[in-house]
């Protein structure tokens, strides 16, 4: 019989079957990845052990070693003469071995509390200064090795020594050292120029991969620029250390070698007279009801760029940074109430120079023809330049055409106002006739060093640039503060109480704000005088005056003089490099140090300050009195000598360059402050603070 169709019978699948032979197969493939992993950790580990020639001896004594650094004594910083600067000094440093202690039945916790009262600390703070640092052990914390002995305290007094040294017994891992620190004999003096020193921070150290955690690094002033010679070499302590990371044993030492020793150009006599002189004629004109908040000196040989003493005022104690300033004591010194000490105002301050700017004038209208040694010009009480009415110092006038010589000893505006107007109106007929302008005066500033850092030895960021009012930066300014000078326009200084400055400020904003842009005449002849946004350093000024004292070398000044190791032996000399020669004539240069050579007259500027002082005629200078917005005059005095009468300039010695803000004229305030610096150099009142009156030009012997 036929089957019918349709009804053949299949056998069901078990639910899950296809489930059970896949897992199955996923597990037979991990397995065989198992023992993949478990061959190849076999295959290596008997390659270590038995065909690698630098396999490791898997001992149950194995040690393994660590190295401490050992601090390198940094090198000392000295004066012409050879007397310490910065030096070295030895303190009590009290150490803790955070290994003796976690031996202790109570991990060392009674030997830290009465190592807190000796201290006058707490036990917590001492635990957590000596626990190693890590992801979860927060700051402050040890940043050195586990093993290494930790210094809590740096300085210690006898006393304290004594505590723990009689009762050794009592004190398990603590431990009495020394360690040298850097010391200051002369406390503030010359501070700026040394600067001062940090310890190593984790920046430091991914710049510089041979810094320790225990070195100590320059931050600023000669300790910055030249911390490479002075931080020296570090040397290495070995330790033999067991598994569990515990010193057994010493594995032996590398011994650190000393910084070399920086001498310097700075005398630290003539230092100590330039810093006493600013600060008594801060006193001086503060008596006498001037604000006369900050100043500066600086004393240069003009023959070699060398400095001999640079001081600023307010100063600071570099003292207070070694070991670490504390943030209470770093705040003090940053405060605006404290008027910024940190500020080399020598160096890295910048501010209009008034009249001392004629030096550039007169160098500018002798080399374009505008004006001759013998010829005669006007000096009104008055002048209209742009619309506007500019005049001498009480609107002084002479009643006719005077020399060039006289102009510069009266300091008269006007005169020196014409050739610079005269100036800007042919460059601005070149720019009509689609030309560039000469700018010759600007180029002559530059040519001075004005406008660019003078290249001293010290940090980049620690000099001035100094500004020169130009149509290009003038321009740049505006572009950069277009936005700014609307807004003021616009709200027109709300918070300004007095109606009359309200009102200035807000026509000079709606001024700035349209034609900012715009280089006029008269800012042509305020360049001249020194004024408008013209700005120098009072180096700046001195290596200037320097050139035109020595016939026309500009240096870039140098406080560093010689590197000497630790043996005694010169390892270099450092020389001031020439900058350029400015392109003036020796007979300009002679014609302007010749005409402000003070005589028994007052008619030269600055001279009355010198009246009775028996150095008078061995002098010569130019006072400045900057008109500053809002603020009292700052006053300048650019100075030469010792230039004998008939003497020719480049017979002077030393360039001295004073500067007091807000003090008043050149004459009431920077020239008697001059004056007693020259007395000191000369010997006027007693024995000369120099050897001969003259420049070190000798290197010191050091002793090894």
């Amino acid at each position: 019989m036929a089957r019918r169709p349709g009804r053949l019978r299949r056998s069901r699948p078990r639910a899950g079957g296809y489930r059970v032979r896949s897992h199955r197969a996923r597990v037979a493939v991990l397995r065989l990845l198992l023992a993949s992993l478990m061959l190849t950790l076999v295959a290596r580990l008997a390659f270590v052990q038995l065909l690698d020639e630098h396999k490791p001896i898997q001992t149950a004594g194995q040690t393994h070693v660590g190295t401490v650094a050992v601090p390198a004594t940094r090198g000392e910083i000295l004066d012409s003469r050879g007397r310490v600067l910065v030096g070295n000094e030895s303190t009590h440093v009290l150490t803790v071995s955070r290994e003796t202690l976690q031996a202790q039945p109570d991990q060392g916790v009674a030997t830290l509390t009465r190592l807190a009262r000796v201290l006058g600390t707490t036990e917590a703070d001492l635990a957590q200064e000596i626990t190693p640092c890590g992801v979860k052990v927060p700051a402050p914390c040890w940043t050195g090795e586990p093993y290494q002995p930790v210094p809590v305290a740096t300085s210690v007094s006898d006393a304290v020594v004594l505590a723990v040294s009689e009762h050794a017994e009592q004190y398990p891992g603590v431990s009495i050292g020394t360690q040298t620190v850097l010391d200051y004999p002369g406390g503030t003096l010359a501070a700026h120029v040394l600067g001062y020193t940090g310890a190593v921070s984790a920046a430091d150290q991914k710049t510089n991969k041979s810094l320790a955690d225990a070195d100590t690094i320059g931050r600023s002033g000669l300790e910055s620029s030249y911390d490479a010679i002075l931080r020296g070499v570090d040397g290495q302590s070995r330790v033999e250390l067991d598994a569990q990371g515990n010193a057994v044993a010493s594995a032996g030492s590398t011994p650190a070698q000393s910084g070399d020793t920086l001498v310097t150009s700075i005398d630290a006599s003539v230092q100590a007279l330039a810093e006493k002189s600013l600060s008594d004629q801060i006193a001086a004109s503060q008596k006498s009801g001037n604000a006369a908040p900050s100043g500066a000196l600086v004393v240069m040989d003009p023959h070699t760029g060398r400095i001999i003493a640079a001081a600023s005022y307010p100063t600071y104690d570099p003292a207070e940074f070694v070991g670490g300033i504390s943030v209470a004591d770093y705040q003090k010194l940053i405060a605006p109430s404290a008027n910024s000490p940190l500020l080399s105002r020598a160096i890295a301050g910048q501010y209009a120079p008034g009249s001392t700017f004629k030096l550039v004038s007169l160098s500018d209208d002798f080399g374009n023809g505008s004006i001759n040694a013998n010829g005669t010009y006007p000096c009104p009480g008055s002048l209209d330049v742009d619309g506007r009415i500019k005049t001498n110092y009480d609107s002084e006038s002479f009643g006719g055409p005077i020399s060039p010589a006289f102009a510069l000893q009266v300091s008269c505006d006007t005169f020196f106002y014409a050739p610079a107007v005269a100036e800007y109106e042919s460059d601005q007929a070149r720019i009509a006739a689609g030309q560039q302008p000469l700018e010759q005066l600007q180029a002559m500033a530059k040519a001075f060093g004005f406008g660019s850092s003078v290249g001293v030895d010290l940090p980049a960021d620690e000099q001035a640039d100094g500004s020169i009012a130009g149509r290009a930066s003038r321009l740049a300014d505006w572009n950069a503060n277009k936005s700014e000078y609307c807004a003021e326009a616009k709200s027109g200084y709300p918070d300004e109480s007095d109606p009359t400055t309200r009102a200035y400020l807000t026509q000079l904003a709606s001024e700035n704000c349209t034609d900012g842009w715009r280089y006029r005449a008269g800012d042509n002849a305020d360049l001249a005088i020194g004024q408008g946004e013209t700005t120098v350093s009072p180096l700046q000024l001195a290596t200037a005056y320097s050139a035109m004292v020595n016939g026309g070398t500009l240096y870039a000044p140098t406080l560093g003089w010689a590197e000497v190791n630790p043996a005694g032996k010169v390892v270099k000399t450092i020389t001031p490099k020439v900058v350029r020669k400015v392109p003036v004539p020796a007979s300009t240069l002679e014609f302007f140090g010749d005409s402000l050579h003070f005589e028994d007259s007052h008619s030269v500027s600055g001279a009355l300050a010198f009246d009775g002082s028996p150095i008078k005629t061995l002098i010569g200078g130019k006072t400045g009195t900057a008109e500053v917005y809002g603020k009292q005059d700052t006053s300048w005095f650019a100075s030469w000598g010792p230039v004998a009468p008939g003497a020719k300039v480049g017979t002077a010695k030393f360039v001295v360059v004073g500067m007091v803000e807000q003090a008043g004229t050149g004459a009431s305030a920077a020239a008697p402050m001059v004056r007693k610096v020259f007395e000191g150099l000369l010997g006027a009142n007693g024995p000369a603070v120099l050897p001969g009156s003259k420049p070190a030009s000798t290197l010191p012997k050091v002793s090894p």
